[in-house]
């Protein structure tokens, strides 16, 4: 039949059912000319506007996020599954409510909104669960998989997947494929590189039957991350070559930036950083096109790494802000969008008071600029009162951080020729303080006379801010104070004070919670300066350095000592068997006792020591100025104190391990750091391969 005659005919039956869309969906999702896929999608939505056809425009939205998202235009995708899923709601169509929320869980996973994509996720797979649509069912499952996978929630992700098996459902090929990679990149992440590539190569093998290539790029991506982890650095530079080249043949965008960043960080690890920031250069630009956010914070947060390292201090403090620039605007993004699902019928009347105050002062704006060259608490407490006046009459302004795990506010006050800085303890039992109401309840607080008015709030006369109080009389007479929130979290307060009664009303309160949103992104900023380069720097379980930063300083230690031709140490050190603790006590356990191991070992060895966390359960320990036979020394002690000490995990869990160590001293054969790891490594082996639980040299 002429494709004209067959497509009219297949409108008009769409004329008398909306549903009998099969036709248009597999002509819209299978063209490979995306000029004419675009062009079947249009025409179907003018159609379904022209004929009053709500179910099938709510197909043609949704053709249209698929569209979008195989352009890798995923905020595009994400409006138009969007559009489909509210029309879906409209029209009862619950399959299609199932579609719509799986291209959701995708479109969200990709820029980076992962509380959203597991709504959406657990959205349809509720839907699916009701309506008994299995299919549908797995489809989501592995999608809401991926998405932890890309979360970091790597063993939630395992469950995920380990979930599928009892659900007694045959795989299609390319479920199988997706399936296989997710796995393969958690057990690169938290399992066995070995294991991995079995997984990956049972992908290859469906892939190559199929003859496919959706999925080369991953698989030669995945490949090289698992010959990465396993040190085999020449095989891994192939699988990134090979998925970057194929990308590039085939104009996979998304992909061939997975692969430039998993690439630059086997440069930085072999030491060629300029090659690294080149690779970089080129996703950022890329990214930034087409707002490939995840992508883009990533890159910038390994730039501000290598600069950091190279000393280009203003090139690090670029980079950084960046990413925590990104970091913000996908927060936003998320705001933005869980307020327009909620329907705040006051989201627009807020978002005009936002403009007014924009245009009316510019003042935001302006404190905005100024505080992202502040990384300092007081000197955004300067600048904000600096110009708070001109938006709300103070006498007193004050921002108080909080500290959660200190169960503490560290308050920062200014006005009339007077700064102080105050810290209040908050916990249960604190009932006379404004600012302990503020944070514990979220709630604001909003006095016209304090004397008379602050038993609204707390049981006993306020202790805040004494040295501003005047005997037997507050001397602060109206007060506001305003919760500073970042995703749910209390991170401080806001507080106005003046010594006028009924000085404040409800505008004014507005005023400032607007002002308490900005400077909680600002408070939070100065946070992740500390906190990003905590994370450059330190593991999080162990408190040992990474493995990029004990690198980084053997290589240092190694030109040093190798000028001066000086002694060092390298020793190894690796849990006998601790697969079994996690397999036997579970991963939370397990993680509990690498972290005792950790600080066992860290009361052996010396304050001029260096130790980080190298892999799962092994440690690199530098030991500057000792030769092998003390170096040994130290190893014995350590292995020994390991050896004799029981771990108490809790839930009952008490257990003993041992360690195997391998040593090594620098020496004129040794041409750099990583030799000196590599002989170090070696003698590990031998002391694993010799009934473990020893120390074993050069």
């Amino acid at each position: 039949m002429d494709f004209q005659l067959k497509y009219a005919n297949e409108l008009n039956k769409l004329k008398e059912n909306g549903n009998n869309i099969e036709f248009f969906r597999e002509l819209a999702i299978n063209c490979n000319d995306f000029n004419d896929r675009k062009e079947t999608i249009n025409g179907l939505l003018k159609f379904a506007e022209e004929n009053n056809q709500d179910n099938v425009k709510a197909w043609a939205y949704y053709f249209l996020g698929w569209y979008n998202f195989d352009k890798t235009h995923y905020y595009k995708a994400a409006e138009c599954y969007m559009m489909s899923n509210d029309i879906f709601e409209f029209v009862n169509n619950r399959t299609g409510l199932i579609y719509a929320c799986n291209g959701l869980t995708n479109a969200y996973c990709q820029i980076g909104q992962f509380k959203l994509s597991n709504e959406w996720g657990l959205k349809g797979i509720s839907l699916c669960e009701e309506t008994e649509n299995t299919d549908a069912l797995v489809t989501l499952l592995i999608n809401t998989g991926i998405n932890y996978i890309q979360m970091k929630y790597f063993s939630k992700g395992r469950e995920i997947f380990h979930s599928l098996e009892i659900l007694d459902y045959e795989l299609t090929q390319i479920q199988q494929i997706s399936c296989y990679l997710a796995l393969g990149e958690i057990e690169i992440n938290i399992g066995e590189p070995n294991l991995a590539l079995s997984y990956i190569d049972n992908a290859l093998k469906i892939e190559s039957e199929l003859q496919i290539h959706k999925d080369i790029c991953e698989i030669h991506k995945l490949k090289g991350m698992a010959f990465l982890k396993l040190n085999l650095y020449d095989l891994a530079e192939q699988e990134f070559k090979k998925s970057y080249d194929f990308s590039n043949e085939y104009d996979f965008v998304y992909e061939r930036c997975c692969s430039m960043v998993e690439w630059s960080k086997l440069h930085i690890l072999v030491g060629r950083k300029h090659e690294a920031v080149k690779l970089l250069n080129e996703v950022v630009e890329i990214c930034s096109v087409r707002e490939l956010n995840i992508l883009l914070r990533e890159s910038y947060h390994i730039l501000y790494t290598i600069y950091k390292d190279l000393n280009m201090d203003h090139n690090a403090l670029t980079s950084l802000e960046k990413y925590i620039s990104i970091d913000d605007e996908m927060y936003d993004y998320e705001q933005n969008q869980l307020m327009a699902k909620m329907n705040i019928k006051h989201t627009k009347r807020e978002a005009d008071q936002y403009k007014s105050l924009y245009d009316k002062t510019e003042l935001l704006s302006t404190i905005g600029q100024k505080i992202i060259s502040n990384l300092n608490t007081q000197s955004i407490v300067d600048i904000i009162y600096d110009e708070i006046n001109k938006l709300v009459e103070t006498d007193y302004f004050g921002i108080a951080v909080y500290e959660p795990e200190k169960k503490q506010a560290k308050y920062y006050f200014v006005g009339e020729n007077l700064q102080l800085e105050e810290t209040l303890q908050i916990n249960e039992s604190t009932n006379n303080s404004f600012g302990a109401y503020c944070i514990k309840n979220k709630k604001d607080i909003i006095i016209g006379n304090s004397d008379e008015e602050y038993a609204q709030y707390i049981e006993n006369e306020p202790i805040e801010f004494k040295q501003v109080q005047g005997k037997g009389k507050s001397y602060m007479v109206s007060i506001i104070y305003t919760p500073m929130i970042i995703n749910g979290n209390v991170v401080g307060l806001m507080t106005v004070q003046s010594k006028k009664e009924n000085a404040y009303n409800q505008n004014d309160l507005h005023t400032i919670k607007i002002l308490a949103n900005y400077s909680a992104i600002a408070i939070e900023n100065a946070k992740s300066y500390s906190r990003v380069e905590a994370l450059a720097t330190y593991d999080n379980l162990t408190k040992f350095l990474t493995k990029f930063e004990i690198i980084r300083i053997g290589e240092i230690i190694y030109d040093k000592y190798s000028v001066n031709n000086s002694n060092f140490s390298v020793t190894m050190i690796d849990i006998d068997n601790f697969k079994s603790v996690n397999d036997t006590y579970g991963h939370v356990l397990g993680d509990r006792a690498l972290s005792m191991v950790a600080e066992t070992i860290s009361r052996c060895i010396r304050n001029t020591d260096y130790i980080g966390r190298y892999g799962g359960d092994e440690f690199l320990l530098i030991c500057p100025g000792l030769e092998e036979p003390e170096a040994v020394e130290v190893a014995e002690r350590i292995r020994s104190s390991v050896e004799n000490k029981l771990y108490n995990l809790g839930d009952g869990a008490i257990i003993s391990v041992t360690i195997s160590l391998g040593v090594h001293e620098y020496s004129q054969n040794d041409k750099s750091f990583m030799d000196v790891v590599k002989v170090a490594d070696k003698n590990l082996y031998c002391a694993k391969g010799n009934n473990r639980n020893i120390v074993i040299c050069s």
